[in-house]
């Protein structure tokens, strides 16, 4: 009697985790690329704690939090059905780009979320802000070859990042209103 579909599917991923952790270690662990990563994951954490609002912590924390959430769980749908991928990563454990989902994105966005209260600019300041990460992050991380695109274009990006800032700010407005309420 032969594997079943499920056993032939674990085993195949099996064999694709010992050459990404393989990978890594030989090409990644401590060259420049991953040291850029390392320092790009840590060093908006630290300016974000310097300028934080601290009356607003909470707050703010919540909505960066649903940003790593969102940005993490589709980053995770890209890399899935091979709409991109990622050459260079700090660790070889998630197929998501860490140091962008989980520090620049986030640390970027709750900035903005903390210092625009009013719609009108917070779409404006995010606008320009997924312009600078479609237009610019992006072309530039395919250029150093740590974001490989491989159905996908820099314009379809743009949007996204624009309905998440949008989208998840809604969500806090009616969360802050939700918990005032008696």
């Amino acid at each position: 009697m032969g594997q079943s579909l499920h056993e032939k599917e674990i085993a195949t991923q099996s064999k694709a985790d010992i050459l990404l952790r393989e990978f890594w270690l030989k090409e990644v662990f401590l060259r420049w690329e991953w040291w850029l990563l390392l320092a790009l994951t840590i060093i908006p954490w630290i300016i974000w704690w310097k300028y934080i609002d601290r009356r607003r912590l909470f707050e703010i924390l919540t909505y960066g939090f649903l940003v790593m959430t969102v940005s993490s769980f589709f980053d995770a749908i890209g890399v899935e059905f091979d709409l991109w991928d990622y050459k260079y990563q700090l660790v070889p454990l998630f197929d998501i780009f860490i140091t962008y989902d989980m520090s620049i994105m986030p640390v970027i966005y709750m900035a903005i979320y903390q210092k625009f209260d009013k719609w009108k600019s917070f779409i404006i300041a995010n606008t320009i802000v997924a312009a600078i990460f479609a237009f610019i992050s992006e072309p530039l991380l395919v250029w150093l070859d740590f974001y490989l695109l491989l159905k996908w274009k820099y314009i379809y990006s743009f949007p996204i990042y624009i309905a998440i800032a949008i989208v998840l700010k809604w969500v806090m407005v009616c969360l802050k209103k939700y918990s005032l309420k008696p």
